[in-house]
């Protein structure tokens, strides 16, 4: 017998433990899944404003984040908490965000050798050849390719120090780790990334007559 069914209008909702609102959710509950929502929208919202510095964007994220977790909601085992699997899915929402609002630049990288340094985009020279430009099309594209191989770990805090040019600090607070963490994980994706786009690198430029 489900709890729920027989008598909604007296089921104290709000003094329901998350795992009770996510069977009463999945059976299609609304009422249910808009008390985890008010649970937990706060510290979701928090996340999302350390990872996208932008009211706006954190809260778009948030909504993105709580629609898919609704959608996703039988995917949901119990291994871990329910805060925890929702966290996780906002986090993959603000990055999903940031990948759909970044340009892809017209020159990608070069690629450093030290730590600190990183992967340096430079601006395209107007006066390159054509060949060249389609070359550095090429070569954005597999470091895009290259990034998805990353493990998600060593992804995130690419993208945000990288691509979004977060501090450590910043980074640090966003994922809840140490900044020795960060420049941990992020040095080993670098050093990932150069291995898989050395051969692009070190190829001779292709000259046409």
């Amino acid at each position: 017998m489900t709890l729920f069914h027989d008598e909604p209008a007296r089921l104290e909702l709000h003094a329901q433990p998350d795992e009770v609102l996510v069977e009463l959710a999945r059976e299609g509950h609304h009422a249910a899944f808009d008390v985890l929502i008010r649970r937990h929208q706060e510290k979701a919202t928090g996340l999302a404003m350390g990872m996208m510095r932008n009211e706006a964007d954190a809260r778009d994220c948030v909504q993105d984040a709580f629609l898919n977790a609704w959608r996703k909601l039988d995917s949901f085992r119990g291994d871990a908490r329910f805060s925890s699997w929702l966290y996780r899915i906002t986090h993959n929402a603000c990055l999903m965000k940031m990948r759909s609002r970044r340009r892809r630049p017209e020159v990608p990288l070069e690629v450093r050798g030290t730590e600190e340094d990183g992967f340096e985009r430079q601006l395209a020279d107007p006066h390159r050849g054509a060949d060249t430009t389609v070359e550095i099309e090429e070569l954005g594209r597999q470091l895009d390719r290259a990034v998805e191989t990353l493990p998600d770990s060593y992804r995130e805090v690419f993208e945000l120090a990288d691509l979004e040019h977060r501090s450590m600090k910043d980074i640090a607070n966003a994922l809840g780790l140490t900044v020795p963490n960060v420049k941990t994980r992020l040095h080993r994706a670098r050093l990932r990334l150069r291995s898989e786009l050395e051969p692009y690198l070190a190829a001779e430029p292709v000259v046409r007559c």
